[in-house]
């Protein structure tokens, strides 16, 4: 899908009922139906019902942020490791080189501004 603005209006938080934990947000449309986004406003599907849109989040969770990310940083992807997300940004670390896998260079990080088009999942790990 093509990267999309999250829009300021009709749009909510959406935490999973379970837990409490902030899982993305939901857009009401002017004609009643809900569009998903996750927490990197990536827009997840079409406009659905507000349960469907609600289990879409539910499902994506935060097990996005454990898989493999790469940056687009001056021509070249370099894989990060997502450090932290706020509504207006996303913070990513370094991968750090050795035999840690997943390790992450805490003490250099980047700050981005949402949405973004530079940063990207793993293949085959898009929705």
């Amino acid at each position: 899908m093509p990267l999309q603005q999250l829009p300021p209006d009709n749009t909510f938080d959406h935490r999973r009922s379970g837990d409490g934990e902030h899982v993305g947000y939901i857009h009401m449309t002017d004609a009643g139906d809900f569009i998903p986004f996750d927490l990197l406003h990536r827009q997840r599907a079409e406009a659905l019902e507000l349960e469907e849109a609600e289990n879409l989040l539910d499902d994506l969770g935060l097990a996005m942020f454990v898989e493999d990310w790469w940056l687009d940083l001056d021509g070249e992807q370099v894989p990060v490791l997502i450090r932290e997300v706020r509504r207006d940004r996303v913070s990513v670390a370094f991968t750090a080189s050795g035999a840690i896998a997943k390790a992450a260079d805490m003490t250099t990080s980047i700050d981005i501004l949402l949405p973004t088009d530079r940063l990207h999942q793993a293949k085959g790990m898009e929705a």
